[in-house]
């Protein structure tokens, strides 16, 4: 027993001396270091190779739907009944498409005895047309040797003229009447398509249910126009400029769709008394149907290109100089930079780095 204790100091001594190998192991892109003062104990360091590449932005922007052309279709100024509605909120229609079919609340036999009146009248016209062309005949027909005949002829022809002049206006305000009356009789005892005015999607439709009977000027449906479509939000990180490109999610879910969409109206091409943080999108040339739902728009771009640069958290200050650890071999050196454009949590680095440094992200020990 004394002989062991004798020689236990010896060999905690050789296993410390065996312990500290000082070596640097590199394994899954990260370089763990055996601390030589420790028995046992590792840092690792998390690395980043210094290499070129882009530094790039993106920015989401939450938009609303706007429309240059938007259509509503109204029922007419007569009660109708809702015979049939073809189609639903959110559907794409075609310009001329039939949107809903409409009973008119009238009597067939008002409109036939309207049409046996304006036959009568425009019997009695014709009469009556005939009477004052026979009276202007007359009048041509006067005597007209002595200077007062001729004086006589010439207003009693002037006279008759103008009375024929006359009823022929006033008959014709007449019939015209008659006939809108007409009109409106058989549509109001027939039936009535009521059709898609331009292409688009259907926004918004009437409460009435088939069979039910519609109050006069009710709106049936509103269209906006597909043409017309643009998306509008509100955004003062100067990242939305004019022209750029952007993606334009819209709908939920599986039922989202992507479509390609441009800045067409930025804060710095708006008049200056415009909203100063209004940015207008519009989509490109699509065959797809377009949700009629708001939605998010994306913009990705790059700030610059074929340069160094780090994660955001590498970066550290001292004293307002900016520094980041440099890993050399087994030592860990501290080295200032020149940082350049921030993008996100990615920054540029313009001068301090070379090609190939690897910077320390972070550090533990195990």
């Amino acid at each position: 027993m004394r002989v062991l204790k004798r020689l236990l100091p010896g060999l905690l001594s050789l296993v410390l001396l065996c312990g500290c190998s000082g070596q640097t192991e590199y394994a899954s892109g990260e370089v763990k270091i055996r601390d030589t003062s420790t028995l046992g104990k590792k840092t690792t360091y998390n690395l980043v190779t210094i290499e070129p590449t882009e530094v790039g932005r993106t920015l989401d922007l939450s938009v609303s739907q706007s429309w240059q052309y938007t259509k509503s279709v109204s029922s007419g100024s007569s009660q109708y009944r809702l015979k049939e509605l073809r189609v639903s909120r959110n559907q794409y229609v075609e310009a001329g498409q039939v949107i809903a079919v409409l009973q008119g609340l009238g009597s067939q036999s008002d409109a036939e005895l309207k049409e046996l009146e304006i036959a009568s009248y425009r019997s009695g016209v014709t009469e009556m047309l005939e009477y004052y062309k026979a009276q202007v005949t007359a009048a041509k027909a006067l005597p007209q040797e002595t200077a007062s005949q001729q004086n006589t002829r010439r207003l009693k022809i002037e006279y008759a003229e103008l009375e024929l002049e006359k009823y022929q206006l006033q008959s014709d305000y007449t019939l015209k009447n008659m006939e809108a009356t007409l009109t409106a009789l058989q549509e109001a005892a027939g039936e009535k398509e009521l059709v898609a005015p331009i292409s688009g999607t259907v926004h918004s439709i009437c409460r009435y249910e088939e069979g039910q009977i519609m109050e006069a000027n009710t709106s049936v449906c509103t269209i906006y126009g597909a043409e017309g479509m643009r998306f509008v939000g509100l955004s003062s990180s100067g990242c939305f400029v004019y022209g750029r490109e952007m993606t334009i999610t819209l709908g939920r879910s599986s039922r989202s769709k992507t479509f390609t969409a441009r800045v067409v109206s930025s804060p710095e091409v708006s008049a200056p008394s415009y909203n100063n943080t209004m940015i207008i999108l519009e989509i490109d040339a699509t065959d797809d149907e377009l949700p009629a739902t708001d939605g998010s728009a994306t913009v990705s771009y790059t700030v610059l290109s074929d340069v160094f640069a780090v994660p955001k958290n590498a970066l550290k200050s001292q004293d307002g100089v900016s520094y980041v650890d440099i890993l050399e071999g087994d030592t860990v050196c501290r080295r200032s930079v020149v940082k350049g454009p921030q993008a996100g949590s990615t920054v540029s680095i313009l001068q301090g780095v070379k090609l190939g440094d690897q910077v320390v992200l972070s550090s533990y020990n195990s």
